[in-house]
């Protein structure tokens, strides 16, 4: 029997820093209480207030990845929810993006499922995405993917995705509450369970994991949110689109684009998931 696939060396020299550095992170976020944490500190690049878990959590990222540059000598482009667009060095392809904290809300009451999520790609779009680091901060699981290689939970591979007969359980993000009827109407006598995490990354590792049967997101996403995500469901054989397949690769990895995602290890389960998309954009 081959031996399993295992992360490259450059693949590794990513991940090591990532992994320490959200390490750190998860256990400061611990020890702050949720009013410290949800403090408001003004508008970051996206639009959103950015919260002092998000600035502790991307002022950390930033500092490991200018070290990184320091070290290297590797040029970079940083895109981050909160700081925007981060130049480290003149020329080079490299596109880091980073979400510092997915699951904001989460981490700013104090719920635990909120994530660090950084892709590294060689190049300005969704299909160069080479590298993914996601960090569970509630369980300290840590999936990582690298392109055409695998996926890895915990450094141990990840098996390919479980074709699903039925939508048994189905993550749903972005589900306001008119949303989430619209959307649940559909899928009455087709769904078992609805389930919603609140943090995009979390629901696209744990799909790739076998914990869902699908993703449906029903409000617009910004890359950020599923750069590393999508990478890991795609190594272990998922589909993945926004909300199409055909428009994966090309989405510009840039903080104005905005796109829905569907995800699901069976395509054949995807016509019912398209009508409940639609109902919900119907609403929106």
């Amino acid at each position: 029997m081959a031996d399993p696939a295992r992360p490259s060396p450059d693949a590794m020299r990513w991940f090591a820093p990532l992994r320490e550095v959200s390490r750190r992170l998860g256990g400061a976020i611990r020890e702050m209480s949720p009013a410290q944490r949800a403090e408001g500190l003004g508008r970051g690049a996206g639009g959103d207030i950015t919260a002092r878990v998000d600035r502790i959590a991307e002022d950390a990222l930033l500092q490991t990845l200018r070290d990184l540059h320091h070290d290297r000598g590797e040029a970079m482009t940083v895109v981050s929810e909160e700081a925007g667009i981060v130049r480290l060095g003149e020329g080079g392809t490299t596109v880091v993006v980073i979400d510092p904290v997915d699951g904001s809300q989460n981490a700013k009451r104090g719920t635990p499922l909120f994530a660090t999520s950084v892709a590294v790609a060689d190049g300005p779009t969704m299909g160069h995405v080479r590298y993914a680091f996601v960090r569970d901060h509630s369980t300290g699981e840590e999936f990582t993917a690298e392109r055409g290689v695998g996926a890895w939970l915990d450094d141990r591979p990840m098996p390919p995705a479980a074709r699903p007969a039925h939508l048994r359980l189905l993550a749903v993000e972005g589900a306001s509450a008119l949303r989430m009827q619209a959307a649940a109407e559909t899928l009455v006598g087709e769904v078992g369970r609805l389930r919603s995490l609140g943090s995009m990354a979390l629901s696209m590792c744990w799909m790739a994991a076998g914990r869902m049967d699908g993703l449906l997101g029903l409000s617009p996403v910004r890359p950020v949110d599923v750069a590393a995500a999508q990478l890991v469901l795609r190594e272990t054989g998922c589909w993945v689109g926004l909300p199409e397949a055909g428009d994966l690769d090309g989405c510009p990895l840039d903080l104005a684009t905005r796109r829905r995602v569907m995800a699901t290890a069976e395509p054949e389960l995807l016509e019912r998931m398209r009508a409940a998309l639609d109902a919900a954009v119907a609403v929106s």
